[in-house]
């Protein structure tokens, strides 16, 4: 079974166009987008919002190392604000959040009735 993970990935319309020539080129990013991904919403504005759910989240495996590859180049050329990269592992300590370019966070919290 293994460790699971819930992500997701918002781009905005200038990261949708790099992030759409790198799958169009094939190989590991593009399996991860056009296979794994569990839901891919369309903004009106251009921008695209991924969701992996229940995905096993290592960056040993190609996949996951070529979307980490992605946002380093986002970084690397100041578009921390063109997305936005959420993970909630298993562990409530497990989380991680990179980019700025959304109003997107975790919220984990117990309800009692």
């Amino acid at each position: 079974m293994g460790y699971r993970s819930e992500v997701l990935l918002a781009v905005k319309p200038d990261a949708a166009a790099l992030l759409s020539t790198y799958i169009a080129k094939g190989g590991n990013l593009a399996v991860l987008i056009s296979e794994d991904c569990n839901e891919v919403d369309k903004q009106e504005d251009g921008s695209v919002i991924y969701r992996w759910n229940g995905i096993k989240w290592y960056d040993s495996y190609p996949e996951i190392a070529a979307l980490e590859d992605f946002m380093s180049r986002l970084e690397s050329e100041d578009m921390d604000e063109s997305y936005r990269f959420v993970r909630i592992g298993e562990d409530t300590d497990d989380n991680e959040v990179r980019g700025w370019g959304f109003e997107i966070g975790i919220s984990r919290h117990i309800d009692f009735w």
